[in-house]
């Protein structure tokens, strides 16, 4: 459940563009490993706080890195990048009004407008969202669930009576 924000993210980028290759591996993207084109997740936690007794409210900034595709002189030289058509992606989160459900996960990230900058060779798209995560119900040890408290007693005048 570690990943579950890139997960998404990567669902999502595939719902949009099928046969763009997406890692959240960030040895991979350092070491420049990566296939072209391509998108890379990074997503960083901000914070996480008890929603319900059987959810957790996750906050997190995510970059979505769009690597451009380079002209082909020859076999040996690359050319200029080509810039990525990010209209598909940007039109999509609209339509979406911001609230995109994963069907995989069956979690709904409600995200924040974003943010992008443009580098020589890529795309940074960077915005922060949130989802809610389910916490399973205690059990017992056994793997039973946990018997509810459901009579109370008190003590009236020496003797105990149901309250």
């Amino acid at each position: 459940m570690r990943d579950i924000g890139k997960k998404i993210w990567a669902e999502i980028i595939n719902q949009i563009y099928p046969d763009l290759p997406v890692s959240w591996e960030g040895d991979v993207w350092q070491a420049g490993q990566l296939m072209r084109p391509s998108a890379f997740i990074e997503a960083d936690l901000v914070s996480e706080k008890i929603h319900t007794g059987q959810s957790i409210r996750m906050v997190e900034d995510v970059r979505l890195v769009f690597h451009y595709e380079y002209e082909r002189i020859d076999e040996q030289e690359r050319g200029e990048p080509i810039p990525f058509d990010l209209a598909p992606f940007f039109m999509y989160l609209r339509q979406k009004r911001y609230c995109v459900a994963s069907k995989l996960f069956e979690t709904m990230l409600v995200i924040e407008p974003p943010r992008t900058q443009e580098k020589r060779d890529r795309i940074e798209v960077m915005f922060r969202y949130s989802y809610l995560l389910h916490v399973p119900k205690p059990t017992a040890e056994d793997g039973t669930e946990r018997m509810k408290i459901n009579d109370f007693y008190v003590e009236v005048n020496g003797k105990e009576v149901k309250a």
